[in-house]
């Protein structure tokens, strides 16, 4: 696994251009730009580069979840997802059993979590349209075997009869 780790810093135009420029092997070109090498002690994995700020850009806020929210997470979900979630907004206290699930929708372990796969890019997308930082909708409490869905999230899947 080969690691790299860069450290741009000035205007947000010039960052753009050199990173661009390495990006594309211009090496000769991104030289005129780039005026300082360091060697930082930072090493970005993949996952974090999603979340990571451009260049320049203010941080995005935390935030809560919205009906609005819900509405564009739900349109960025897989079908299989978004019969998971049905299930597990309608149950008691928002908590379902990963057996409970399995049992319903007659699937193994390992489908169960292909069809929730969608959830991780359907959430950095709302990040990315709503400029907001939202925690997961649902989590998976290992030690209780079993799904816990927000009930900001619950609420608004059941209300909007999603």
């Amino acid at each position: 696994m080969v690691k790299v780790a860069l450290t741009f810093e000035g205007d947000a135009d010039e960052v753009i251009v050199a990173m661009r420029q390495i990006a594309l092997g211009d090496a000769s070109t991104a030289s005129s730009v780039v005026h300082h090498v360091e060697t930082p002690a930072v090493t970005a994995s993949a996952e974090s580069s999603d979340d990571a700020q451009s260049s320049g850009s203010p941080p995005v806020p935390e935030g809560r979840w919205t009906i609005e929210h819900v509405r564009a997470f739900w349109g960025f979900l897989a079908d299989d997802a978004r019969e998971i979630y049905q299930r597990v907004a309608q149950s008691a206290g928002y908590v379902l059993s990963r057996q409970a699930l399995l049992d319903e929708m007659h699937l193994t372990v390992r489908q169960l979590s292909g069809r929730l796969s969608s959830q991780g890019h359907a959430v950095r997308r709302i990040r990315r349209v709503h400029n907001v930082s939202l925690p997961h909708p649902m989590s998976f409490d290992s030690q209780a075997d079993e799904y816990r869905m927000l009930p900001d999230v619950a609420d608004a899947i059941v209300r909007l009869n999603l």
